[in-house]
């Protein structure tokens, strides 16, 4: 509680988009009417897959454990990401207060959620009613979603009500996206779908991608063909023709949620707040658009391009950069906080040591005991600018200057580089909320804030000037001129019958890094890779470097066996194939190991690099030749599964099923393809993975066995000895 009244958090994701936006109207006006606080807790980006640059924004959701919240709204569906979706539900499951789920919660909590089976009875009647249309198609979501399913049977009640014609052929699944609207208009134009009078689309999103490549290719909506949406997200100002859709009452969803968790936390009676949807009318429909609709839309509309315009023409960036001091920042904030709309109040919340803070790539929970300290930036009441200090679990302070008695709080992360500094608290004194155009504004706050960190850190400056010239500050290895003098120096010193060898490893050879979860992905393999690389040199009396263009380089110098290179490849791929970050994201033959062992005498550095680049550019034709065959994708998926769950009992039987291709044709394949047969290369995987648990663990033989797949341990025995020629405890001796 707060002041004596409740305080309920609502957890959402991007509460800048419009689907937000509508539920929280709906959650705001209900807790302004039930005089209750309502905290949002929400992060910025909200992608539907894991990317590691911004996976820091997530700790904002720690706060939902705080002592200061009687209840909590989960907004679960519009959490995009699994992984996040599952770690929200686990933390919840661990609060000692009442909890409302909107949309599906499996039972565990309270749920409240439209009837969107019977919305889409309500589209289908319109079509079949007012329209007499009989043949109308359904594009829904993925086939695993039960929702994708409900709103196509929603269409099927009504199509079998009137004795109308509807079958699987009507239905066609995707992902709730524009690509699947593209795809879905191509098949239509091409011919290789039949057109119907009237195509339902189970989402906006899906609704747009179709209308715009129409529009492209001059198909005129609703003559040839009538398209209703679902859900109005808004944005149809930027599709022509304007899309008819179906409101889904998202609102109301909100509103009834705070009801029914005001009712957990004091008894009071719920209110019965209909959840009903109805049409809002468009030109992708007969019947037109709705004037009054499209005068509120057209509103909305110029409201955000002016924000835009705002936005565009300002010099924000610029007078955030040349802040020498904290107090020079929050006066820049202060001089740009009309570029939010509407907003009544901005307090920063920063970690009393913000300014040091080192959790790159940390992602371990922080103690809300942390202390923190509160700037106001503005607020709708004058007050002191003084720093109010907090402890982190708390929220924000007891008394928030210049808040004053009207309270919407949407609280939003601050990090950079995967380092939390803190977070902002937006304030509104009715009920309302930001839009997108509000992540800039904290893009731009958030990287001057980190430009002034490094101004000020001295330690970390101080730092950076130390770095060895010799050592490449993201590994720690050897750089290229590191290399070239600790080489030269050991041909120096060797003597006319030692030899040079190397290891060259190229990984992720057929992987990009454009997206933006790839960049820090590949931080951590490189971070992976310099690992395995000082264990095994470490071991070997040898030394490492990164050069330019990922490659990784052992070397060791002395009296060498002539076949150690291929010794110590077999190690460094097992260890680095089987490492936890790369078994997660790349595939088995994504990286390339090749060595040489030549006369030390005269050696040039230039000469062995060359050498070894000239290998690495053979194997990786033969990778990529491999790579280039018709088969190659879902044989791929079939082999890196089988490598990274090797213990598993796979068989050629099976997996030909899974491909709709006879068992013969699947072996024949497989070997065309790999160069060897599937059962030899399950051996191998199993092999591969016992390697990796003799260098990295104390386990037993048996236990080992066990863990790859061998029911008898004698069996396994036998097969190792036969593909690596030495006896496991051999191996793991090194000899």
């Amino acid at each position: 509680m707060l002041n004596g009244k409740i305080v309920i958090g609502i957890i959402t994701a991007r509460a800048s988009e419009s689907e937000q936006r509508d539920m929280l109207s709906g959650v705001l006006a209900q807790a302004k009417k039930l005089d209750i606080y309502p905290v949002v807790i929400s992060n910025l980006f909200n992608f539907s897959e894991y990317y590691a640059d911004v996976d820091i924004e997530n700790k904002i959701y720690e706060l939902i454990e705080s002592e200061r919240l009687d209840g909590i709204i989960y907004m679960e569906e519009l959490v995009l990401e699994s992984k996040l979706r599952s770690s929200l539900l686990n933390r919840i499951r661990k609060l000692d207060i009442p909890v409302v789920v909107t949309g599906e919660s499996g039972g565990e909590f309270p749920s409240i959620n439209t009837d969107v089976r019977k919305d889409f009875q309500d589209i289908t009647r319109h079509l079949t009613e007012v329209h007499g249309f009989t043949e109308i198609d359904v594009l829904t979501g993925h086939k695993e979603a039960e929702t994708a399913h409900l709103r196509v049977e929603g269409v099927r009640d009504v199509m079998l009500e009137k004795g109308l014609p509807f079958s699987d052929d009507n239905v066609i699944f995707g992902e709730f996206w524009f690509t699947d609207g593209e795809k879905l208009a191509e098949e239509y134009l091409s011919g290789r779908r039949r057109i119907p009078q009237a195509l339902v689309c189970t989402n906006d999103y899906m609704a747009y991608g179709l209308i715009d490549t129409f529009f492209s290719r001059d198909f005129k909506l609703p003559d040839r063909m009538t398209v209703i949406g679902y859900e109005y997200i808004g944005d149809r100002f930027s599709h022509v023709p304007i899309l008819s859709t179906y409101y889904r009452n998202r609102s109301a969803i909100g509103a009834k949620a705070v009801s029914i968790l005001n009712h957990l936390i004091t008894g009071a009676e719920i209110e019965d707040i209909p959840l009903d949807g109805y049409m809002v009318t468009g030109d992708t429909c007969p019947c037109g658009s709705n004037i009054e609709h499209l005068k509120k839309e057209l509103y909305s509309v110029r409201s955000a391009n002016y924000y835009r315009n705002l936005n565009f023409c300002n010099n924000f960036e610029q007078q955030l950069t040349v802040c020498r001091s904290l107090e020079d920042y929050i006066h820049v904030l202060q001089e740009f906080a009309y570029l939010i709309r509407d907003i009544k109040g901005i307090y920063l919340c920063l970690y009393e040591n913000w300014y040091s803070r080192k959790e790159k790539f940390s992602l371990e929970i922080c103690s809300n005991d942390e202390i923190m300290a509160m700037y106001r930036v503005i607020s709708p009441i004058e007050s002191s600018s003084e720093p109010q200090f907090f402890k982190r679990g708390s929220l924000f302070p007891d008394i928030i200057p210049g808040m004053g008695d009207k309270r919407f709080l949407y609280l939003v992360p601050m990090f950079s580089a995967g380092i939390e500094i803190g977070h902002f608290i937006f304030q509104y004194t009715e009920p309302d909320g930001y839009d997108t155009l509000i992540i800039e504004w904290i893009n731009a706050a958030v990287n001057a804030l980190t430009v002034l960190r490094m101004k000020n850190d001295i330690n970390e400056l101080l730092e950076c000037n130390n770095l060895s010239v010799f050592h490449d500050s993201a590994t720690g290895l050897y750089n290229k001129d590191g290399f070239f003098h600790e080489l030269s120096a050991s041909i120096s010193n060797a003597d006319n019958d030692d030899v040079v060898c190397a290891v060259m490893i190229r990984p992720r050879i057929f992987s990009g890094e454009n997206r933006i979860d790839e960049k820090s992905t590949s931080v951590k393999l490189d971070s992976e890779t310099a690992e395995c690389m000082k264990r095994t040199a470490v071991n070997n009396s040898a030394f490492c470097a990164r050069l330019p263009d990922k490659q990784f380089v052992f070397t060791a110098v002395g009296k060498l066996p002539a076949n150690y290179h291929n010794t110590i490849a077999d190690k460094l791929t097992v260890l680095i194939t089987h490492s936890p970050v790369y078994r997660s994201v790349r595939e088995i033959d994504d990286m390339i190991a090749v060595g040489i062992t030549m006369p030390a005498p005269d050696l040039l550095p230039e000469d062995l690099v060359s050498a070894l680049n000239s290998e690495a550019v053979k194997k990786t034709a033969e990778l990529l030749k491999m790579r280039q065959n018709a088969g190659f994708k879902e044989f791929g998926k079939v082999r890196n599964a089988m490598y990274r769950s090797p213990e598993k009992r796979w068989s050629a039987e099976e997996e030909c099923k899974s491909l709709h291709i006879s068992c013969g044709h699947f072996r024949a394949a497989y070997k065309n393809i790999f160069g060897v047969s599937f059962h030899q290369d399950l051996i191998q995987s199993r092999i591969a993975l016992a390697k990796y648990l003799l260098l990295t663990t104390s386990l037993s033989i048996p236990a080992i066995a066990a863990k790859c797949g061998y029911d008898d341990d004698k069996y396994f025995l036998r097969q190792f000895r036969q593909i690596t020629g030495i006896s496991p405890n051999s191996y793991r001796r090194g000899l």
